[in-house]
């Protein structure tokens, strides 16, 4: 459950007050980062979840290096509720050379803030294989730099809270994590590692009915089903250059290494699309199982 008791029950009540008026919507202030154990005792049993955030010298994961990492863990129990969490930890990165203005402007970090700095890599890499799965606002962003740093974590299962929950079935207009969490009542100081792995958490602990009238649950649970459940990777290979806006118009992405569009589809989706393939003029698709594991790269 979300706690709230942060928040000041004077000024609660004149938000309270102020949202009885239909010309004014109140947004509050996600509290300062706080760990919940039970009991304040061991690590529970169960599930272990990390939520992980990187600013970087830029968009290459190839090219560029991490100069802020931030990582909490999250202990679920059978139902992929949370019943203990601690951190966000995080650290900075000297990169080794001067910082891009427009890098300061994003992140708000400055050549001499990270200085000297350097990542607690035994700490994080502990962090990180403690946990089954890693989520991450933009996963495939994230996954690139990480698994750059720490070789040893390839191939480990990831999760996408921006594009693994259909945000707009819930009734949202769009899906960055500022707006998603504006949309839930709450802001929070944006593009700092730490802050944005804490503002991700309290985003996800948001409980909200699926359309169609199912249980009430939170983006957390959901999150976590939509990354078990395995998808399919349809494959247009060998599609004649001319069906190319044709696929691209139905969602079809561009694969540069295979030189082939794909889409990735639930499987109960997949013998349909196969069928509208053939009546397209299509040659037979292809298709491979995706797992949480394959997911984002």
């Amino acid at each position: 459950m979300i706690n709230t008791d942060h928040l000041s029950p004077d000024a609660e009540a004149l938000a309270k007050d102020l949202e009885q008026h239909e010309g004014y919507r109140v947004l509050r202030r996600v509290p300062k980062p706080y760990s919940s154990m039970p009991h304040q005792g061991p690590v529970p049993d169960g599930r272990c979840v990390a939520i992980l955030d990187v600013e970087t010298t830029g968009l290459s994961a190839e090219h560029d290096v991490i100069i802020e990492l931030a990582i909490m863990l999250c202990f679920l129990d059978g139902e992929g509720e949370v019943v203990g969490h601690f951190g966000p930890f995080s650290w900075l990165q000297d990169p080794g050379c001067e910082l891009d203005p427009k890098i300061s402007l994003v992140t708000g970090l400055r050549t001499q803030d990270v200085a000297g700095q350097k990542i607690n890599d035994a700490f994080a890499i502990g962090l990180l294989d403690r946990a089954s799965l890693i989520v991450a606002h933009n996963a495939r962003f994230d996954l690139g730099f990480i698994e750059r740093r720490y070789p040893l974590l390839a191939g480990r299962a990831w999760a996408c809270s921006c594009n693994e929950i259909d945000w707009l079935e819930l009734g949202y207009e769009g899906r960055s994590q500022s707006a998603l969490l504006a949309h839930v009542g709450w802001f929070s100081d944006a593009h700092r590692a730490a802050a944005d792995v804490w503002a991700l958490f309290w985003l996800l602990q948001h409980r909200q009915r699926d359309a169609g009238g199912a249980p009430i649950r939170t983006h957390l649970q959901r999150l976590i089903e939509a990354a078990d459940t395995p998808s399919v990777m349809v494959q247009a290979e060998r599609a004649p250059f001319s069906k190319k806006d044709m696929l691209k118009a139905r969602g079809y992405s561009w694969n540069p290494d295979d030189q082939f569009w794909q889409i990735e589809l639930p499987p109960e989706r997949v013998e349909h699309e196969q069928a509208w393939g053939y009546r397209s003029g299509l040659p037979a698709m292809t298709t491979r199982t995706i797992t949480a594991c394959q997911r984002h790269r």
